[in-house]
């Protein structure tokens, strides 16, 4: 009898927090207040964050930008351009309550394996995937 064995790697609580305070540090060189979530492979948050003076409905956006990076892979603001002549299927997956298409949810990979994403809302979206990836390359590319 054969044993198959599945070695996953996941993100860690504590790389977390260092995106979510990278991500912070980042919005504040930009002036402006974001939320962060960053979310395990499962979609599931490890921590969030919401700067004082963040939009009250950024908690809810980075969760979801988060949720859409890490489903598929890719980050979210693809989905303008993939999506851009199929009205359908926009409208399909725009139903979904998790699904969003507003850029700042980016997956993070390690040695190109999604382990998990980071999702980041407040600013507009070049500001939001600014701070999103800052909080990447700071914690996973400066070690």
């Amino acid at each position: 009898m054969t044993t198959a064995a599945i070695q996953q790697t996941v993100a860690a609580t504590e790389s977390a927090i260092q995106l979510c305070m990278a991500a912070m540090e980042q919005a504040k060189s930009l002036q402006i207040q974001i939320c962060v979530c960053v979310v395990d492979l499962a979609g599931e948050p490890l921590a969030a964050i919401r700067m004082n003076g963040a939009p009250l409905i950024s908690p809810e956006v980075a969760r979801k930008k988060a949720f859409t990076a890490v489903s598929f892979g890719k980050p979210t603001l693809d989905w303008q351009t993939n999506l851009a002549n199929r009205q359908n299927v926009l409208l399909g997956l725009q139903s979904e309550p998790n699904f969003t298409f507003l850029g700042g949810g980016l997956p993070i990979k390690v040695n190109d394996t999604v382990v998990g994403a980071i999702g980041v809302s407040g600013g507009n979206e070049q500001q939001d995937i600014e701070c999103a990836t800052h909080a990447i390359q700071s914690v996973f590319h400066n070690n």
